[in-house]
């Protein structure tokens, strides 16, 4: 009796251990996949060619930092380590024009506006709510992970939807909570890469940085200044930086060098080497911006977006009016000027 009494106690101890492996095993497994689920069960479909997305995954960003990305091969190693266990996808950056520019409302509230100049995309708009880090709301280009028009993969498909779990990563404007608006705009120029022996930073990287950690014009220049630039596809970019003091400033970087120049408007030419009084001349979207803000200083979010649709090209992606006071945005896309899409954070619940 005593040894069957002993062997039934060492089948129960047995038993319960390899229950406890399971069940741990399974919370391991549940703690590493629910962001991802998560994230990708909350994508949305608003209307033809705007989508939706909650990210709820971690996004490791302090790694990025870390690593010291400099270019699009390393940030898409990277994405795919990170996000898909190492599996790895392809990505699809292009050229891109824009404009945008920074007004305020009769009532006082800040308001950014920008226009997307870009080949045909379907387009994302991204929640993020990092911990220790602000909330923002930005814009993302389907067409970079090869997802949507022009592309054969739905964005409503698995496929699709996985895609977007690099979408942090893939944002070329956007607002956060503290009240900082960022929006990248490209220039007619060979790459930049910068070498000054502080830590790289590769351009899409310091979207998501500054969205996550600058709260104000000033702060987003400090924390650029802590690193060597560089940018890709060909072309480099300057970023177009406002905040919710009614600020603006266009930042850009040469060689050895960060300039910051301010200025309540932003388009496709280099504003650190042209006096101010031949910006007008460097670019007719520019002027058209100018003139309409001279003429109505003050500006609702229904006339920014008028303004956006003046400036506009055929290849405008998207237009957006952050209104950078209440953390939120107006967003019409392909040129379909009479049907905007409002975004709060509650939108993406």
């Amino acid at each position: 009796m005593k040894k069957t009494s002993k062997a039934r106690k060492a089948i129960k101890i047995t038993v319960l251990s390899i229950l406890g492996v399971i069940a741990a095993a399974l919370i391991i497994i549940s703690n590493i996949l629910y962001g991802r689920v998560s994230t990708i069960s909350s994508v949305k479909q608003l209307g033809e060619g705007m989508y939706t997305v909650n990210y709820r995954h971690d996004y490791q960003l302090d790694k990025a930092l870390e690593l010291g990305i400099d270019d699009e091969r390393s940030l898409l190693k990277f994405i795919c380590d990170e996000m898909y266990f190492g599996y790895q996808a392809d990505s699809n950056i292009e050229k891109y024009a824009c404009s945008a520019f920074l007004t305020e409302s009769p009532d006082g509230d800040i308001i950014a506006g920008r226009n997307f100049d870009y080949d045909q995309t379907d387009t994302l708009a991204v929640y993020t709510k990092p911990y220790g880090g602000y909330a923002s709301i930005s814009m993302a280009v389907l067409d970079f992970m090869k997802v949507g028009r022009p592309n054969a993969v739905s964005p409503m498909s698995i496929e699709g939807k996985l895609a977007m779990l690099a979408a942090p990563y893939l944002c070329v404007d956007g607002v956060n909570e503290a009240g900082l608006n960022i929006a990248l705009l490209d220039l007619p120029e060979g790459e930049i890469h910068q070498d000054n022996g502080k830590p790289d930073l590769f351009m899409p990287i310091a979207v998501r940085l500054l969205l996550d950690r600058a709260a104000t014009v000033d702060e987003a220049a400090a924390l650029l200044e802590q690193y060597d630039i560089h940018c890709a596809d060909g072309n480099t970019q300057h970023m177009f930086i406002s905040d919710k003091s009614g600020r603006a400033v266009v930042v850009e970087w040469g060689d050895d060098d960060m300039t910051v120049v301010e200025s309540d408007i932003c388009t496709n030419f280099w504003f650190k080497d042209t006096p101010e009084e031949e910006y007008p001349q460097m670019c007719d979207r520019f002027d058209i911006i100018q003139r309409c803000l001279k003429n109505n200083p003050a500006n609702t979010e229904e006339n920014s977006m008028k303004i956006l649709d003046m400036a506009r090209v055929g290849w405008t992606q998207w237009s957006c009016v952050y209104n950078i006071s209440d953390f939120s945005v107006d967003v019409a896309v392909d040129l379909c000027f009479d049907n905007v899409y409002t975004l709060t954070p509650e939108s993406f619940k």
